[in-house]
């Protein structure tokens, strides 16, 4: 469930919009895209006339306030389709406005049947019935951590935000908006990009271009505006995160990787690594990762529950370890045992900032372990190669499995 807010000055042109004046029949009666579901001190006795009559009521309780029209669009996933029903809008909708603190004042809920995925339109009086106005204050974060509570409490469909919007369904400016959208955020999630430079050139390539907006009679930027196909859109339009600050600041978290690894940053620095095998590393076991210390996690899934892990700055990968290759080297004899073995060369999958952590290679085999113990004196690499060479020859001798 996502919650869009916009504030206006007349209540004339909200009502019109979203019970779709422009679309009536030929006879005059309302199509069949919407339906109120809810109301509170507003007349729907004669139509949209009678609403909006009600809420103008409302606005001279405080003709002073410049944008008194409240206009919300509530929208959840396509996947909560057959969860939503209007009763359950509505009241989901009334918590939301409760929450919002949107109370004692005149609204509608109108719910648009137009989309494949269901959505409603909150309009409201920003003035209530005591003349006072309802506070806006940090009112797109409060909107963003209510919609995420109401979802979770639920149960609906978490999504990811604008980058799951199906852009072929849209038309017009909105599917223009988005795929400035898609544009910017990508460059945004590109590591490699640490300048505005590069960030300006990344979204040029994707046919977005940028305007800029400086302080009067200085160079100093103060604004942003993307355009594309002709159309212009001031950053905040696109998405709050997207000003000339915000960016800045992100990009100057960027570091670009080492050209030969994903695992180091050019500048010969350490990435971090989030988690492994289903644990999630500390703050402190991330700090000494990066500080090229050995860390020790317990719990791993898989055949070894407990495992360090150390970066490796010959080979630019992390390597794995079933005792902490930091302690002092035992005798030879105690490593050909097992002891600071080295598992295997890992392969890894997915990103740096994978949740999932990367992904190990075969761990140190019982059967290994017993062969190494018959070959004393050989380097762990050179074991490891004749091991496999010999497993290989035994399943060529023996031929394919049969599944």
């Amino acid at each position: 469930m996502m919650g869009k807010i916009t504030k206006g000055s007349s209540f004339g042109g909200c009502v019109n919009y979203v019970t779709r004046k422009k679309k009536d029949n030929p006879d005059g009666t309302p199509c069949s895209e919407w339906r109120i579901i809810d109301l509170k001190d507003v007349s729907d006795l004669d139509g949209r006339e009678n609403i909006i009559a009600s809420f103008e009521d409302n606005r001279a309780l405080n003709p002073r306030l410049k944008n008194p029209v409240g206009h919300i669009s509530l929208n959840f996933h396509a996947e909560d389709k057959d969860k939503i029903n209007d009763e359950k809008m509505v009241e989901i909708a009334r918590k939301y406005m409760e929450r919002m603190g949107i109370v004692d004042t005149p609204y509608i809920v109108v719910r648009h049947l137009d989309k494949d995925y269901p959505h409603c339109h909150i309009v409201f009086s920003r003035i209530n019935n005591y003349g006072e106005t309802i506070s806006d204050k940090n009112d797109y974060e409060r909107n963003k951590d209510i919609c995420l509570d109401l979802t979770k409490e639920y149960g609906l469909h978490i999504s990811d935000s604008k980058r799951q919007t199906n852009v072929n369904r849209l038309r017009g400016n909105e599917k223009i908006r988005y795929e400035i959208f898609n544009a910017v955020d990508a460059a945004l999630h590109d590591n490699s990009i640490s300048t505005f430079e590069q960030f300006e050139a990344k979204i040029k390539a994707s046919g977005v271009g940028i305007e800029y907006k400086f302080k009067l009679g200085t160079n100093e930027i103060q604004g942003l505006s993307f355009t594309r196909k002709g159309k212009r859109f001031p950053a905040s339009k696109i998405d709050r995160r997207f000003s000339y600050g915000n960016i800045t600041a992100h990009l100057g978290k960027n570091k670009p990787l080492h050209p030969q690894s994903k695992w180091m940053y050019a500048d010969g620095s350490i990435v971090p690594i989030r988690s492994y095998k289903g644990v999630k590393l500390t703050r402190t076991q991330i700090n000494d990762y990066v500080a090229g210390k050995a860390i020790r996690l317990d719990s791993c899934q898989g055949n070894h529950p407990t495992m360090y892990i150390k970066f490796d700055p010959d080979r630019m990968i992390p390597g794995f370890y079933s005792s902490n290759p930091d302690a002092p080297r035992r005798s030879t004899r105690t490593q050909s045992q097992g002891v600071g073995i080295t598992l295997s060369s890992p392969s890894f999958r997915g990103g740096v900032q994978d949740d999932q952590g990367f992904a190990s290679g075969d761990g140190i085999s019982d059967d290994f372990k017993l062969w190494l113990s018959r070959h004393p004196g050989l380097s762990i690499e050179e074991a490891l190669r004749r091991y496999r060479d010999e497993q290989k020859a035994k399943q060529r001798r023996s031929g394919p499995k049969l599944h």
